[in-house]
């Protein structure tokens, strides 16, 4: 069954639908006219009028019909502008109230995590659906698995010869994600193969080719000692050699991008007080620490662990480390709380009104503790310090909490006697947690915050939540 996702022109800016699927968008009625017709918008302002009648895009042209827009069969080249007008619209109008239309197709991605030689799946799409996922469906062999809310697959994966992994959405179950397997993971390195799609396009001739791909573990920057004319060489270095040779290198001054080149080295003064840090294309999500030009002598800041599961009720520890120059020692510390759904960037906590204690007593280290968690603590989180010229760092990603409640499943042991059977006990987390980033999660071993809870034979299994979507 396929659904079709609704926009009204002038209300909602940006829509992302499935590939294959359709979108209904209707024009607005603030100015109700009786000759209006759909373009197709660009950057430079130029405008294509669309066609009332044709089979893969039409619109209704009554007014009874809001000259309602329907694109069926959703194609990526869809991904465009639309505009609703009539012949007294001024030149404004497209570029003030059209509705951009993106079209993303699921991949299964793969992630690596610190629970030893494994990975973890998601179904991934590279923007935030319209139409909230009803659940997600998931393949093994291409015999139905199970369904869930969460696009994580529920079980740490280790390279397991010829098992091949899909995903879909309920209600698109025929918009299915290419297959992938695992075929090997290593502490530095995992290396997996894709039926098709983009994922080793640098390679194919087309994208209905299977290709195979290794990932690297982690991304980190190398600092050579200074040459005679004073300055330092950094290199962006992966945990293993890359399967694309012309990878290219985003480096990062301060958290902030500052160049994008196929270089992997960079030149640095020594005197200079700014952080570096690298992510190599197509592994956005394995940003490096940041590192000093002389060590420890900049201002810096790098979360300790970067994703952080713990349950409601419970309290948890989140960490940064940080440096700053010798000359200059910071006023403030503290912590923000990321608003993703709100004009207001971020949310600065205090102790007293959110319920956390600031740990400031060992050097270069602060700690931010959540006494008693609330599944409104799901966010993302970073550690700022504040000079007497302003805000110095940090800077985006943070640490992202997950806030769960526990959830029991019994099944049958291998072998039952009356009386007795095997307890499973898994975390999920929230839905409504849109993140852009992903790194990896470190499971917490969380204290009660007020009462003990007791479980006869249960065992715990770990299983990854959120985020609907990645970059």
């Amino acid at each position: 069954m396929k659904s079709s996702i609704k926009g009204v022109h002038g209300e909602q800016n940006s829509i992302c639908a499935l590939k294959g699927s359709s979108v209904n968008l209707t024009c607005s009625a603030q100015h109700p006219t009786s000759n209006k017709k759909w373009y197709i918008t660009y950057s430079g302002g130029s405008e294509t009028e669309l066609s009332a009648h044709g089979s893969h895009v039409k619109y209704r042209v009554s007014e009874e019909d809001n000259f309602t827009l329907t694109v069926n069969d959703l194609r990526e080249n869809d991904t465009h502008t639309y505009c609703c007008k009539g012949p007294t619209s001024t030149s404004d109008t497209c570029q003030q109230c059209g509705i951009h239309l993106r079209v993303t197709d699921l991949q299964v991605k793969v992630f690596p995590t610190t629970e030893g030689q494994t990975v973890t799946l998601m179904c991934s799409t590279s923007c935030p659906l319209t139409e909230k996922p009803a659940a997600y469906i998931w393949y093994k062999d291409r015999e139905f698995l199970y369904e869930d809310w969460s696009p994580w697959y529920q079980e740490l994966v280790s390279s397991e010869e010829a098992v091949r992994y899909s995903c879909a959405i309920k209600d698109y179950e025929d918009l299915r994600a290419p297959e992938v397997s695992v075929d090997s993971v290593t502490a530095t390195c995992f290396s997996v193969t894709y039926a098709k799609g983009t994922m080793c396009s640098y390679k194919q001739t087309s994208v209905d080719e299977s290709c195979s791909i290794t990932h690297p573990t982690e991304t980190h920057v190398q600092r050579t000692p200074p040459d005679t004319s004073g300055h330092v060489r950094l290199t962006c270095n992966t945990s293993c050699v890359m399967t694309d040779p012309l990878t290219s290198v985003t480096w990062y001054k301060n958290r902030q991008i500052q160049r994008t080149e196929e270089k992997k080295q960079l030149l640095v003064s020594i005197t200079s007080a700014d952080s570096f840090s690298c992510t190599v294309k197509g592994h956005e999500y394995l940003l490096s620490a940041d590192i000093c030009a002389e060590e420890k002598n900049c201002w810096s800041v790098n979360h300790v662990s970067r994703r952080v599961c713990a349950l409601k009720g419970f309290s948890v520890n989140i960490s940064a480390q940080y440096s700053h120059p010798d000359y200059q020692q910071p006023e403030s510390k503290f912590w923000c709380k990321v608003k993703r759904n709100s004009e207001e960037e971020s949310e600065q906590l205090s102790e007293e009104a959110h319920d956390v204690t600031y740990y400031d007593n060992m050097k270069n280290k602060h700690i931010l503790m959540f006494k008693h968690l609330k599944q409104t603590d799901s966010a993302e989180y970073i550690f700022r310090i504040k000079a007497d010229d302003g805000i110095k760092l940090s800077y985006s990603p943070g640490v992202t909490l997950f806030v769960t409640d526990l959830k029991v499943q019994i099944t049958p042991s291998a072998v039952v006697t009356e009386g007795q059977t095997k307890n499973q006990l898994s975390r999920q987390a929230p839905t409504n947690t849109t993140f852009d980033n992903l790194v990896q999660y470190d499971v917490i071993a969380a204290q009660p915050a007020e009462e003990k809870l007791h479980y006869s034979d249960v065992h715990f299994s770990k299983n990854n939540p959120d985020p609907p979507y990645s970059k």
